[in-house]
């Protein structure tokens, strides 16, 4: 009996985490992952951009404390990646501190991705709160691959070419503007995955986002048939 009482806890931890708070989540990650041409302006919009992702990370915090361990991973990635974020914002020729940003952005993502999913398939009824989870997770899935291929620039140049700019490095900026098109298979060709591990990672996104979106449609097709019946009875 003591399995099944647990199991119940965790679920309620997970509700009373999730519930109300999300939708702020999604607001902020909406508006990161929209605004940052602004970082391109010069060190003040990068500064104040940083701080506009610094609220999401708290917010994301906030979401994911359904356990003290994910609140404590949570915590220490967002807090590492915030202190790289304003080291690289006034010192943008710090490499070490792109590549940390990038690597403890990884994790952080999808650590949080995995507590709105398990709240979704947690659920007993499709609410605001299952709907904002499900599209807050897939901008999430182009938010993460961001610092992947950031990452597999920074380590191997030239992995990646934009069109408009052939002889200049990919920065972090076209790589959303590349994640994006990536995920919902727009592919307008402009930004090119060129190595053949930029070429695989491309094709995973594309194929996580098709994936992601069938099983999250029949997840909500589910619930949603479940409360007709429930109701018809």
């Amino acid at each position: 009996m003591s399995l099944p009482a647990r199991a119940d806890d965790t679920t309620l931890a997970l509700e009373h985490a999730v519930r109300g708070k999300v939708v702020y989540l999604l607001a902020l990650v909406v508006l990161v992952e929209s605004i940052y041409p602004i970082t391109l302006a010069g060190t003040l919009p990068l500064a104040i951009y940083q701080l506009l992702y610094a609220s999401m990370i708290v917010i994301g915090v906030v979401v994911g404390r359904d356990s003290p361990r994910h609140a404590w991973f949570l915590t220490v990635a967002g807090t590492v990646y915030l202190v790289a974020g304003i080291i690289y914002a006034f010192n943008s020729t710090a490499l070490w501190a792109v590549l940390i940003t990038y690597a403890a952005l990884i994790p952080y993502h999808a650590l949080l991705m995995s507590v709105l999913v398990r709240f979704i398939f947690a659920a007993r009824s499709i609410t605001r709160d299952v709907l904002y989870a499900a599209t807050t997770v897939y901008v999430l899935l182009g938010a993460v691959f961001v610092p992947v291929y950031g990452l597999l620039e920074t380590l191997a140049p030239g992995s990646f070419r934009d069109g408009a700019a052939p002889d200049s490095p990919v920065n972090w900026q076209q790589f959303i503007y590349f994640s994006y098109t990536t995920l919902t298979t727009a592919g307008y060709g402009d930004v090119l995955p060129i190595s053949p591990w930029a070429r695989s990672l491309a094709n995973i996104e594309m194929v996580v986002g098709v994936l992601y979106l069938t099983i999250i449609m029949a997840r909500l097709v589910g619930l949603y048939t479940s409360e007709r019946q429930g109701d018809s009875r």
